[in-house]
Formats: structure tokens, C-alpha cells, sequence
């Protein structure tokens, strides 16, 4: 089963000193989890703050496509919980 320890993240292609990692699920649907320059995360360098690498990052901003319910501040343990949840379907 996948967790927050398979994602692989990269620099942000539109958002500078922000990271991004992308998840597909079996059933399609395509989770987004990010972190930096304006986005609701936690990093070294504060609230919505640069983050080049995970490491440097507390809580991730959440998002699984076709959703409208963008997941600010989540921790490692909710991101697990949330995959483990859309892995269900």
C-alpha cells in the first residue's frame, strides 16, 4: 500500500522555491501534495514559506483531482490516512 514515504517530489513547475509530488490511485483519480511559496503548508522557513525539499516541510497542502476541498496543513500521518482511504476504493 502506498504512503507518504512512495512520493517522490520535485520542484514546483509554476511556483518557485516549492515542491510538488502527484499520486494515482487505482481507481484514476490523481492526488497532489505540495508545499512552498503560498501554499498551506509548514516549512523551515514559516507558514506558506519556501520549501525545496521535504525534509525542510511539517504539513503539505492536499489535493485529489475532481475535488474541490483542498486539504491545507496536513501532516505526514493525515496524508497516510487520506491514501490509505482513496487506496479503499
Amino acid at each position: 500500500m502506498a504512503n507518504f514515504d512512495n512520493l517522490v517530489f520535485i520542484d514546483h513547475p509554476s511556483i518557485p522555491d516549492s515542491i510538488i509530488a502527484k499520486h494515482k490511485f487505482d481507481s484514476g483519480k490523481v492526488m497532489s501534495v505540495v508545499a512552498g511559496i503560498g501554499l498551506y503548508s509548514n516549512s523551515k522557513a514559516g507558514v506558506k514559506a519556501a520549501a525545496t525539499k521535504p525534509e525542510d516541510v511539517t504539513s503539505f497542502e492536499v489535493l485529489v483531482e475532481g475535488e474541490d476541498d483542498v486539504r491545507g496543513w496536513q501532516n505526514r500521518d493525515d496524508i497516510n490516512r487520506i491514501m490509505e482511504s482513496y487506496e479503499m476504493y
